[in-house]
């Protein structure tokens, strides 16, 4: 028994150096591969997929930045009066020497149009087809004016037409017949309170379809759309009006632009997204966000910046939602057709887009569409452990 254990001796021995040896070079008793190297060499890979990853991140948001800069700086940055609309109670003569002096002050700064009396001057200065109106006399000329159309371009008014009534040896006395309240003397809130809801309803819309809805109907996301609207819609003119007092006068009027563009929004970014991914949705945020908000010509009026941009803010759901709250809450409603109009076909192209999700079913951007074949390939391929030769 003693032999047979020498006997065993040296082959334990001979056996332990041939192990370290192996557990040295870091091989796999089946002879596979070491782990270690590849290991490094997928952190390796990971570590410059994240460095270009973050170089392209950094690059888009840089764009969108210069976006954000060409589209506030190129339409805010030389602001001055064109084609303001003013009136003058007389004859069309008279428009056209005031025109005519006016055009020595400003070229192109206004279109002048006459009115018969006062009174109708003051009601198409209510009614928004003017923001004022000269009114002549002997030695004194008065100017009808209106703060709550826009401080900046009430106050480019009454520079050039007092150069304009001083170059003719008048006088000139304003009169301010639609005066902003005393709690918002710049005429700032309606532009935050168009700004409040159209960002957060642009991101609502996207995370809809990408995080906190991605997997309900269309029309689920329709009628989500529909209640996030009406919610967010009176949160807003309730604060608006009865907390805050910005915009008093019209909560219900408020109410019901809120919710549309609230609406319009949502929907327009849910059915962007859903369709084209996140290019178009970024591409909806920045028409809507910089262009948007830039081409309406936020506190100083679309009659302040550049003509051209200044008519593409009209089509977009900031620059009409601006003149729609504006004119209910200071003009009695008046002149907020063709905003609400504007606003409506926006609201209903997305509604449509979505619901058209319902019908064609159309692949979800970013995502690679499977064959049957190929989903169902490695199931197909895979054999039970019970049947494979090794468990025989």
């Amino acid at each position: 028994m003693e032999e047979a254990m020498e006997g065993q001796g040296p082959q334990r021995h001979e056996a332990a150096p041939e192990e370290t040896s192996a557990a040295a070079a870091g091989s796999r008793p089946d002879g596979s591969a070491p782990a270690g190297p590849s290991r490094r060499a997928d952190r390796r890979a990971k570590e410059r997929k994240s460095r270009v990853s973050a170089l392209i991140g950094a690059v888009l948001i840089a764009l969108i930045s210069v976006a954000f800069i060409c589209s506030f700086m190129g339409a805010l940055h030389k602001p001055g009066p064109r084609s303001v609309p003013l009136g003058i109670v007389g004859t069309s003569s008279q428009a056209s020497a005031l025109s005519a002096a006016l055009g020595h002050q400003a070229p192109g700064a206004f279109s002048v149009a006459s009115y018969p009396t006062q009174a109708a001057a003051s009601g198409a200065i209510t009614g928004r087809s003017i923001d004022a109106a000269v009114v002549p006399g002997r030695r004194i000329q008065r100017l009808l004016v209106a703060t709550a159309a826009g401080p900046a371009v009430t106050d480019a008014t009454i520079k050039d037409v007092h150069a304009a009534v001083h170059s003719a040896g008048a006088l000139l006395a304003v009169q301010n017949i639609h005066p902003l309240p005393a709690n918002d003397p710049e005429g700032i809130s309606q532009v935050f309170f168009v700004v409040a809801l159209l960002a957060p309803s642009l991101v609502f819309g996207n995370l809809l379809m990408t995080r906190i809805g991605a997997g309900l109907h269309p029309l689920e996301h329709l009628s989500a759309i529909v209640i996030y609207a009406v919610i967010v819609g009176a949160v807003a003119a309730v604060f608006s009006d009865a907390v805050v007092g910005a915009l008093v006068g019209a909560p219900w009027g408020l109410f019901g632009i809120g919710t549309l563009l609230a609406f319009a929004a949502a929907v327009m970014a849910a059915a962007v997204t859903r369709w084209a991914g996140g290019i178009g949705y970024l591409v909806l945020f920045l028409l809507f966000i910089p262009v948007g908000i830039a081409s309406s010509g936020t506190t100083l009026g679309p009659n302040m910046i550049i003509s051209w941009y200044a008519d593409l803010g009209k089509a977009l759901p900031p620059g009409s939602a601006l003149p729609a709250v504006q004119n209910t809450v200071y003009f009695n409603g008046n002149a907020i057709t063709v905003p609400l109009l504007v606003l409506s076909a926006w609201a209903l192209v997305g509604a449509i887009a979505l619901a058209l999700v319902a019908i064609l079913h159309p692949p979800i951007p970013g995502q690679r569409k499977q064959s049957p074949g190929q989903a169902a390939g490695p199931a197909a391929n895979s054999t039970p452990a019970s049947s494979s030769p090794a468990s025989a």
